[in-house]
């Protein structure tokens, strides 16, 4: 494993899949494009090398995909639902969005993350925000996700296209089908999606079958566009996501139905003529119902239901302008309304249902004021500036659920929090080819409704009960980040390291006079404030085209962290590097071998009862295959993922759980 690992040390750095499109803004966001099935070009150009390089199983969920960016980790229940992190940040203290709408998941597990509600397929680009950046988006200390969806096409002419697309995979005997359709004509289009997934039990590296991992699921999204006038557009978005009989093999429970309904109206104008060159405004609502149960698992003494229902409501308001051509301005107003309710019915033979809110019915106002303004300061300096400022007033919404808490002691259950956000980013060109981008920024969040209201939500992490505390404070946090950049024609290197001191960080703290409610708990643990926690970590890629045909695209990211005392914090990915390299031949045919390593975490955190993980190495094959006619573009993928059968798990992966072993897969595409 040494000589991968060095390898990918010396050749790394932040992949920017593609580089921001404001030209005077500092290269501090991420973005993967998403490719339809129809690849009408044939260059093989520099951004659609990264392109491919994420996309390189065109069967791959949402969560695969952003699993491939430098800043992004997933943490693991099952096959379904898995949780983003960036940076080792996770839950409040990063700001996920979809087109810049808020959805809040209605799972006190946290099993029904926003992105679960999206497949690739109706996205346009998957964006991620550090630095400071994500002021744009919400109140956050570890960043921000959005995702932008794809809209229908015009065109001068009346035409109909789309793709359709049917897969398998063989480690969870898994099918995929997808269709979409666009209609085009020169004043409005109209874009239609669908996909379904189902995956069985997968098998691991040692041939076991890993029980109650399986999930099926439906996707369907509808996008229309109309040109009121050549610069003025109005466009709506509705999108119906079901899932069922979901697996989750490292939790106590399934889920028998997630569904969500997503719908929004916005109105956009853009015009570099005018003063104010974009305009948008868009009024959004959605609505998330969840379902878990543990009617799958056998010989409980008591079973369980418990149902979440999340509904959100909001709008938006953004604008950018250019005073001067070195200088742009972007302002965005936003406001949102969320109500969260989730409750637990246990029943055991010869005794009544007993029943208790999990989340009391609570309700979440917020609204905030952002600014980002960009100056190009010379021809080798840009500047930019990030600030926010957002207000956020939490309440419990009935007499039952302030009674409920009151059990505890608390009484004040109406919490208002303002919270400022600032951050400085400064790009210099050093010397030709070299570039250096510093930052430095102070951001804060709210604590969440599970944090807030709580009611032992058990946690099978590390086997306790957890209680909301409504006297908690807000996390402040202080970051700096430091990236130098090295780009010519054939090759791109880069390499950041950050750094990020979160004052009142919020964790369960273990209160021995509390007495656990769920059988088997260790105890109950109450989340409060303590002094600090320090993160930090670096990460580093090389994007290489070492021929015309030859690409090496290679990654290496780390993360650090340790709380007050100096003890590891937990559910830190530990040294990872992944390395691809893909070989064309011609114009239709391209093969790539990739590695995957992942060094041991022996950080553990004792006071979580975090265990050890062991490093992997793993190897993949893929291959490609596109035709096209006249009319059509027909594509073939393929490939052996985990071609040795390596049984392996991710650090963030809970419940010891192994991973798929080796997995076949084929994907068939048609785009007309």
């Amino acid at each position: 494993m040494k000589t991968p690992l060095l390898l990918g040390a010396i050749a790394l750095s932040v992949l920017p899949a593609y580089a921001q499109q404001n030209s005077i803004s500092p290269d501090s966001v991420r973005t993967i494009m998403l490719q339809e099935v129809a690849i009408k070009t044939k260059a093989h150009s520099h951004q659609k090398h990264l392109q491919e390089f994420y996309y390189a199983n065109k069967a791959a969920t949402t969560e695969e995909l952003m699993s491939r960016m430098p800043e992004v980790s997933f943490i693991r229940r099952g096959s379904y639902g898995m949780e983003p992190t960036i940076r080792a940040f996770s839950a409040g203290q990063v700001s996920v969005t979809l087109d810049g709408m808020r959805i809040q998941g209605a799972c006190t597990d946290k099993m029904d993350p926003a992105t679960i509600y999206i497949e690739p397929l109706n996205l346009q680009s998957i964006e991620v925000h550090t630095a400071g950046g994500s002021a744009m988006q919400g109140a956050a200390i570890g960043g921000s996700l959005n995702m932008k969806l794809a809209e229908a096409d015009l065109s001068d002419e009346r035409r109909l296209s789309g793709s359709v697309s049917s897969g398998f995979q063989s480690a969870a005997n898994a099918m995929l089908g997808s269709l979409r359709l666009n209609y085009a004509t020169p004043t409005w289009g109209l874009r239609a999606s669908g996909t379904y997934r189902k995956s069985q039990n997968y098998r691991n590296g040692n041939g076991e079958k890993v029980l109650y991992s399986q999930y099926e699921k439906a996707n369907y999204a509808l996008n229309g566009k109309l040109l009121l006038q050549p610069d003025l557009v109005l466009k709506a978005d509705l999108i119906f996501d079901d899932g069922w009989n979901i697996g989750f093999p490292a939790l106590p429970m399934d889920v028998g139905l997630a569904k969500a309904r997503i719908g929004a109206i916005s109105l956009v104008r853009e015009n570099n003529k005018k003063r104010w060159r974009r305009l948008e405004t868009r009024l959004y609502a959605n609505q998330v119902a969840h379902y878990m149960d543990d009617s799958a698992r056998p010989d409980l003494p008591i079973r369980m239901d418990m149902p979440g229902l999340s509904q959100t409501a909001g709008m938006f308001a953004e604008g950018t302008t250019s005073t001067r051509s070195n200088q742009q301005l972007t302002l965005r107003a936003d406001a949102s309304a969320s109500y969260l309710s989730a409750s637990m019915t246990m029943y055991q033979d010869g005794q009544s249902p007993m029943y208790m809110l999990t989340w009391p019915d609570n309700r979440q106002l917020q609204s905030g004021i952002a600014a980002q303004y960009n100056l190009q300061a010379g021809e080798k300096t840009q500047l930019q500036l990030n600030s926010r400022v957002n207000v956020s007033d939490y309440a419990v919404t009935t007499r039952e659920g302030r009674d409920q808490l009151s059990v505890f002691g608390y009484t004040g259950t109406q919490r208002q929090f303002v919270i400022p956000s600032v951050s400085l980013q400064a790009s210099h060109t050093v010397y030709k080819k070299l570039k250096a981008l510093v930052s430095a920024g102070f951001n804060g969040r709210t604590p969440t409704a599970s944090e807030l209201y709580g009611f032992y939500l058990f946690s099978q992490f590390d086997g306790f009960d957890y209680l909301g505390n409504t006297n908690l404070k807000p996390e402040q946090s202080i970051q700096s980040e430091f990236t130098l950049s090295w780009q010519e024609p054939r090759v791109r290197v880069q390499a950041t390291a950050y750094t990020s001191r979160v004052q009142n960080y919020i964790v369960g703290t273990f209160d021995p006079s509390l007495s656990a409610m769920t059988a088997g708990a260790h105890g109950v643990k109450v989340y409060e404030n303590t002094p600090y926690a320090l993160l930090a970590g670096a990460e580093a890629s090389v994007v290489y085209n070492i021929t015309g045909y030859t690409q090496l695209v290679s990654i290496l990211k780390y993360n650090y962290g340790r709380n007050t005392n100096g003890e590891p914090l937990p559910m830190m990915p530990p040294l990872r590097n992944v390395t691809s390299l893909r070989k064309y031949f011609g114009d239709n045919l391209w093969v790539q071998g990739e590695t995957e390593i992942t060094a041991a975490q022996n950080r553990n955190s004792e006071r979580f009862r975090e265990q050890p993980t062991e490093g992997f190495m793993l190897w993949h094959l893929r291959a490609g295959y596109q035709q096209e006619t006249e009319k059509k573009v027909w594509q073939l993928n393929t490939g052996i993922e985990n071609i040795f059968d390596v049984l392996y798990r991710e650090h963030l992966d809970w419940g010891q759980i192994a991973r798929p072993g080796r997995n076949m897969f084929l994907q068939v595409s048609m785009g007309f």
